[in-house]
């Protein structure tokens, strides 16, 4: 009884202070209030957006980079208006499944200078470089050579499906590709590798032999070529390169291991194509404590569920919630090889193809076309609940464009 007395009394005579502390709260906005509209609050919004993180954070991510490659749709969706380099929402690749965090390491010796002080252009290009984890690939001399390759190759002879009704031949070829890209908003930039050995012979062969990271670096230079010439653009995404016409090119009998991860092209027959089927791009979680929601982007397949909600602070309390989650199209085809390609008396071979995004009902059975995409070798598991698998791996490829042959 005592004790509840002197909660009681404690709460009334602490009841007034609260009382005089927030009529002295209402005098001093008053007061800073009627010192005129020239005054600034110390809480002004001006002074709270240069502060906030959200801000912060976008002035300070790269997105062009490839250390930063996916799809930012929560940052895309502050910038307004959607224009620029920065305003255009990046689209995840499926077909090339980069890895967003990037390892690159220092390479090279210690740049040697000359007795004055200066660097000449040399030791510049001896000297350490950022070069990808298990590559040859230096990023910003991919993006250079490639910039290069854009803006000066010219095409005397282009071929009947890459005419346009005004191309001109005297004129960069793939500078009026990028013209043709702001006039149809379309942003896909079809590259034909046999242009780019011609023009540089060491960034086809990367190309080639590192698909996963020479592409994207392309889609890096590729957009800030298009936005410095169109600042004022506006794309549905950022623009996609797409390779073809791969010198390369391997009949389905003579794909090894050693393409595997490789940029290939083969001839065949479509022969068999399945629906649309969603592949989840982005997951939505919800706390089913607090009703909470974040939004957790697949990687290569895989969900990292989030293990602490950061509102209530409890542990394993997410759900997943599909109706609210964001797919893509994907689309699997059957590739068989031409009649020309084979042996009397033998049975056909057939590949498996993924398509994906606008990719998808692209071609239809009995179309004869040239695949250029990644070959890959997937394992396959004993047990869905156990992480053994096969010794012997599935293969298909990840279309990265289609060329109908019977558009020559």
């Amino acid at each position: 009884l005592g004790g509840s007395q002197s909660t009681s009394m404690s709460t009334i005579l602490s009841t007034p202070q609260r009382r005089h502390g927030s009529q002295r709260i209402t005098q001093e906005t008053i007061a800073a209030s009627s010192e005129g509209p020239n005054s600034v609050p110390a809480s002004s919004p001006n002074r709270i957006l240069q502060t906030s993180p959200i801000v912060g954070g976008i002035s300070d991510i790269d997105l062009s980079s490839p250390l930063n490659y996916g799809t930012p749709s929560s940052l895309g969706s502050i910038r307004t208006p959607r224009s620029g380099i920065r305003g255009t929402p990046v689209r995840q690749r499926p077909d090339i499944r980069t890895d967003k965090k990037i390892r690159q390491v220092n390479v090279g010796e210690p740049i040697p200078e000359e007795a004055n002080g200066a660097k000449t252009s040399e030791s510049e290009t001896a000297g350490p470089q950022l070069v990808i984890w298990g590559t040859n690939v230096v990023v910003n001399r991919c993006k250079e050579q490639f910039k290069r390759f854009i803006q000066r190759f010219i095409d005397p002879e282009p071929e009947n499906d890459e005419l346009t009704g005004d191309l001109n031949m005297s004129e960069p070829f793939y500078l009026q590709k990028l013209e043709e890209i702001h006039t149809l908003e379309e942003p896909y930039l079809n590259i034909n590798c046999a242009h780019l050995e011609t023009f540089d012979e060491q960034l086809y062969q990367q190309l080639i032999c590192y698909p996963q990271e020479v592409i994207p670096t392309m889609d890096m230079a590729a957009n800030e070529m298009f936005f410095e010439r169109y600042p004022a653009a506006v794309l549905e995404h950022q623009i996609q390169v797409r390779p073809y016409n791969v010198a390369k090119t391997k009949n389905m009998r003579l794909l090894n291991p050693e393409d595997i991860d490789q940029l290939i092209t083969i001839t065949g027959m479509v022969i068999r194509t399945s629906n649309v089927i969603p592949e989840m791009r982005e997951a939505f979680f919800r706390c089913i404590i607090c009703s909470f929601s974040t939004m957790i982007e697949v990687d290569r397949g895989r969900i990292s569920e989030p293990t602490v909600c950061t509102h209530c602070n409890n542990n394993y309390c997410f759900s997943l919630i599909h109706n609210r989650s964001h797919f893509s199209d994907k689309q699997m085809l059957k590739l068989q090889e031409s009649p020309d390609d084979m042996a009397a008396g033998q049975t056909p071979h057939t590949v498996f193809c993924f398509a994906h995004n606008d990719l998808v009902d692209a071609v239809s059975p009995g179309d004869r076309v040239a695949v250029t995409g990644i070959y890959r070798a997937m394992p396959i598991q004993l047990n869905p609940r156990m992480s053994n698998v096969r010794a012997i791996y599935k293969t298909h490829i990840d279309v990265v464009h289609f060329r109908k042959q019977d558009s020559k």
